[in-house]
């Protein structure tokens, strides 16, 4: 039975603390230069202000493409040594809640049912969208998924700011959604047009926007007579290629 490859680029993320696990996630596939990475959010591999430090992360990965139920863990090593292997942004650092997980298996792709982004898959702020862009969010709420066939839940969404103009001038865009924890790490997409094959034509095609992170409120809300706002922070997937491309962290 044929499954759309978004669905097996998406994966649920488990965070492993002394051996036993901790916390649920998200994170997704994504291939540069033959090398495949799991993205994720910084604050699943470390966050200082509660003192989150995992020693690995743990997906599951589909073994038969003809049936989903049969699966396999991967352990994914944070630290080698005491170094932290993931890769932040070279010049913003953990001002930006993304990271890259550096899958250092060379037989996940070849031994396994799963699919990646790609850079030409990314969508830049540079490329404007119409205002209120629906967009789908892939992930894991609350650790909730088909558990049977290990596959994530599809949100929709709308795109809340302007796609171009990074919210307060900060590297995100904000989006209009029912999220819930689990989810950081998401993948933000939308079908866009692109130009196809044939010369003059165009087609649909998938276009990651973004990586979920959080819930953005305000601290004047009160809370007996006002709703959350229901606004998330998106980091531009744009932000990936650069993350990519940094070397890993010298120390914890």
């Amino acid at each position: 039975m044929s499954i759309d490859n978004m669905f097996v680029r998406v994966r649920k993320v488990r965070t492993i603390t002394d051996g036993e696990p901790k916390t649920n996630a998200t994170g997704f596939f994504y291939l540069q230069d033959n090398y495949l990475y799991l993205i994720t959010n910084r604050h699943v591999v470390v966050n200082e202000p509660t003192d989150h430090r995992p020693e690995a992360l743990q997906i599951k990965l589909h073994t038969n493409a003809m049936d989903l139920r049969e699966t396999q863990d991967l352990t994914i090593p944070l630290y080698a040594d005491g170094v932290p292997q993931w890769r932040e942004h070279p010049g913003l650092g953990d001002k930006v809640d993304v990271v890259a997980v550096p899958i250092n298996d060379p037989l996940v792709l070849s031994n396994h049912f799963v699919g990646a982004f790609t850079p030409e898959e990314i969508r830049g702020q540079n490329k404007p969208l119409p205002m209120g862009q629906e967009v789908l969010i892939v992930g894991f709420p609350l650790g909730f998924h088909d558990t049977v066939h290990h596959l994530p839940i599809v949100r929709s969404a709308t795109i809340a700011t302007s796609f171009s103009h990074p919210f307060k001038g900060e590297p995100y865009f904000l989006t209009d959604a029912r999220m819930h924890r689990g989810t950081s790490g998401s993948p933000v997409i939308a079908k866009l047009m692109r130009h196809s094959d044939v010369l003059g034509e165009r087609e649909p095609a998938w276009f990651l926007l973004g990586v979920h992170s959080s819930a953005l409120d305000v601290s004047d809300r009160d809370p007996e007579q006002d709703e959350r706002l229901g606004l998330n922070v998106a980091w531009y997937a744009s932000l990936i290629p650069d993350i990519v491309g940094a070397p890993v962290l010298q120390s914890a």
